[in-house]
């Protein structure tokens, strides 16, 4: 835990609420609860004013971490308190504190959130102002650099449109980093739709030798029977269950 609460630092995060309506955190040292309750009372000010956000962008090439539990309790109950306030969260950070954002995510689970290198910050700034969608899509989906894998986390129903959207991203990242792993969340899944599961076959067969390794996370029973299925592929696959996420991580991401 003494990586999550440095002792030798100033606490700061430098925020701001953009014309656009986008959230921007900017974490320069180890948070505190004051800091949380400075970020808390301008959210909270915008919403009582009749007033919305469009996103929230959480900039941090390096996550400071926590200065100690009170500050990243405060952290977190802001999180659950004003989810369904924000509609989409950019992560912009090559920090391995990334890896932890699955879990993370779920405190946003009416949100899309997405994963932006260090540099990409005006890339992720325009992704978040485009606010809510037209339709909240069952994908979240993020890109770990330092670990060459992509997440997946699927709640509720896969339609074709916003599946066809996320093939065009992987595509982006496949091109540059190739071969990378993958690891899919399917404890919350509800169903896919037919053109849905004819182009993720599509992407799997023309992506094969662009794949490493695929963790598929999710009911034990049919998720260990997926994974127990021949295989004429040289890709390897392997399914674990919600309390095995941990070594899912691993697993997919040894080389």
């Amino acid at each position: 835990m003494a990586g999550f609460f440095p002792q030798d630092s100033k606490a700061m995060v430098e925020s701001e609420i953009l014309p656009n309506r986008v959230l921007v955190l900017r974490p320069s040292g180890p948070i505190e609860t004051d800091d949380i309750s400075a970020v808390r009372a301008k959210v909270e000010a915008l919403l009582e004013g009749g007033g919305h956000l469009a996103g929230l962008m959480i900039e941090a090439p390096g996550f400071p971490g926590w200065k100690d539990f009170a500050g990243m309790s405060s952290h977190l109950r802001f999180l659950r308190d004003h989810h369904r306030d924000i509609p989409r969260v950019a992560i912009v950070s090559d920090s391995r504190f990334l890896t932890a954002l699955p879990k993370l995510a779920r405190h946003f689970i009416g949100a899309e959130f997405r994963h932006f290198d260090a540099c990409d910050s005006a890339a992720a700034l325009e992704w978040a102002a485009q606010g809510r969608p037209q339709a909240p899509s069952a994908l979240r989906y993020g890109w770990f650099p330092d670990r060459k894998l992509i997440w997946f986390y699927v709640h509720g129903r896969v339609e074709t449109g916003a599946y066809r959207e996320a093939v065009g991203w992987m595509e982006g990242i496949l091109k540059e980093h190739s071969p990378v792993s993958f690891l899919v969340d399917l404890q919350d899944l509800e169903g896919v739709d037919l053109g849905a599961a004819l182009a993720d076959l599509k992407f799997a067969m023309h992506h094969l030798k662009d794949m490493h390794r695929i963790a598929v996370i999710g009911d034990e029973k049919w998720t260990r029977r997926l994974a127990s299925l021949p295989n004429p592929f040289p890709l390897e696959m392997r399914a674990f269950a919600e309390e095995e996420e941990s070594g899912a991580w691993e697993w997919a991401t040894e080389r």
